[in-house]
């Protein structure tokens, strides 16, 4: 194998593969990066036996050929490299050279037959969304994923098309972050279970131009998601995902309207005397058009009051404090509602605004 590229293009190529990159594996080979080289074309797939990413780059390839490289080595050895031609070739014990100006660097590869196949896709589905779309919906809802390795169809994401509307949705039980966007009604419905660490990824890749789109492709088991010279592929969740709208309240006996960075000031202040204690609790104490925020550890005590909006009866109640700083992050919206049942009943978030965003939040018991 001998090519030529540019060595900024190929760094580009390896930041966007190398997401998938196997950090723990009891297969060395997936430790590795697939390059193939062949009409003008070099291809760069990584794997960790869950996610595949393939990217694409121009390349002048003067013998085709394939081999598995050490992968974060690999990725290292070029960035380091001057942004010039990078001139590579493999000989016959599979070692290859990089020379790029004045350097020159050997790296001992793999056979490339022990590499996983790339995965094969029948697509009964396509969605074409903007990139930032994407990335913003993710990072609306993918703190809410489970961790929970026991309840598996919460390790990812349900995303939902119904009626031209598009819902992400993500709960661990805690806490449920749902995100909205319309789309025309000649969509076609469809429910898939996203894994979470295929959306974090995902997130790192699209890009911010809303010009640029990503294409989702849909199988029965597995998905194939298209963005540029990018293709990444994930299985699905197999299983049913929770009845969400079951579980959203649609009665207030109180109801706020706050302003979200105001909030999140005091919520940010609070948590640091909150997380020196056991549980991790923040109380909110509502009354006379006042939300009066306080946390205690051993180490002290914290007090926060903030004029709020208050619609219906006074209300104290507890929360984790890192899930109510995970919303305030997440919505983007000046002003936000906060909706209440009673003490013991779930919050509903949501901009004043618009449904595109609601978070639902557990309270925690307060001790008498």
């Amino acid at each position: 194998m001998k090519f030529k590229c540019l060595t900024k293009e190929l760094v580009e190529a390896l930041s966007v593969a190398t997401h998938a990159l196997s950090a723990r594996t009891t297969l060395p080979i997936l430790e590795g990066i697939l390059v193939e080289a062949e009409e003008n074309l070099l291809t760069l797939t990584c794997t960790d036996g869950a996610m595949t990413i393939t990217c694409r780059l121009a390349a002048d390839v003067d013998e085709d050929g394939r081999i598995v490289l050490p992968g974060r080595l690999f990725s290292d050895v070029i960035r380091k490299l001057p942004e010039a031609e990078l001139n590579a070739g493999l000989n016959e014990r599979n070692v290859m050279t990089f020379r790029c100006l004045g350097s020159r660097t050997t790296l001992s590869g793999m056979d490339a037959s022990f590499f996983p196949e790339r995965p094969k896709l029948e697509a009964d589905y396509f969605l074409e969304l903007p990139q930032p779309l994407i990335k913003d919906m993710i990072r609306q809802t993918s703190f809410a994923i489970s961790t929970d390795e026991s309840r598996k169809i919460l390790t990812g994401a349900l995303l939902e098309v119904s009626n031209g509307e598009m819902r992400m949705v993500a709960l661990d039980g805690f806490q449920m972050a749902i995100r909205a966007s319309l789309l025309p009604e000649t969509t076609p419905n469809l429910s898939a279970v996203l894994p979470g660490r295929f959306l974090q990824e995902l997130a790192k890749i699209m890009g911010d131009d809303e010009e640029k789109i990503a294409t989702f492709m849909f199988g029965s088991s597995q998905l194939m998601v298209t963005a540029g010279e990018a293709m990444i592929f994930s299985s699905l969740l197999e299983g049913e995902f929770i009845q969400y709208r079951n579980i959203l309240p649609t009665d207030w006996k109180t109801t706020l309207t706050v302003d979200r960075a105001s909030l999140a000031m005091c919520v940010d202040r609070a948590a640091l005397m909150a997380r020196e204690a056991k549980h991790n609790i923040i109380k909110l104490t509502i009354s006379d058009q006042t939300m009066v925020i306080t946390s205690n550890s051993e180490m002290g005590e914290t007090y926060e009051e903030l004029p709020v909006i208050q619609q219906g009866e006074d209300l104290e109640i507890g929360f984790n404090v890192r899930y109510v700083s995970d919303a305030l992050r997440a919505i983007d919206e000046a002003t936000i509602t906060m909706n209440f049942i009673s003490s013991v009943r779930p919050c509903v978030v949501k901009p004043v605004a618009g449904d595109e965003y609601t978070y639902v939040l557990l309270p925690l018991r307060l001790n008498a």
